[in-house]
């Protein structure tokens, strides 16, 4: 017979019950990165539908652009830890493009030419730059695809 103190539970009981507040809370993680998701989508949607009604390429005076960008940089700072440089400059997904990328023959071409703009100090200008410079070269899929498949990264 094990003896213990009321209100204690053992290891097993522990480990064996699941806690409300945990599962509710990446419950609602979950539900917002699908509300994240399909808010992106619709972004894609009505850009695919502005592109359709005038027939030209969509420009940086689109607010369906600048719609999308603050979609697409939202859901890639999604749950992101806080983590800072060695120097206390702070990471952004920049930082994740350049590990996942950097040793990718012909991915990294976005990387090398942002590095090569001295203008761009931040960690979140870099990585808004690499978005632009894979949308100008057609290459954001395959940028993210990259990404997402590289399993020592990601």
């Amino acid at each position: 017979m094990v003896h213990r103190s009321v209100g204690t539970k053992s290891s097993e009981e522990m480990t064996s019950t699941s806690s409300p507040t945990m599962a509710s809370s990446s419950s609602v993680g979950d539900k917002q990165l699908q509300r994240i998701i399909r808010d992106l989508h619709d972004a894609v949607m009505e850009l695919s539908k502005e592109h359709k009604e005038c027939g030209e390429p969509i420009t940086d005076d689109s607010a369906s652009l600048h719609k999308f960008f603050y979609k697409l940089e939202y859901l890639l700072q999604f749950d992101q830890k806080e983590k800072t440089t060695f120097l206390g400059q702070r990471k952004d997904y920049w930082d994740y493009f350049c590990d996942c990328l950097i040793k990718i023959k012909g991915a990294n071409d976005g990387i090398r030419f942002v590095k090569s703009i001295p203008e761009l100090k931040t960690s979140l200008g870099k990585g808004r730059a690499l978005i632009r410079y894979s949308l100008v070269h057609q290459r954001l899929a395959d940028t993210l695809q990259q990404c997402f498949i590289n399993q020592k990264v990601t």
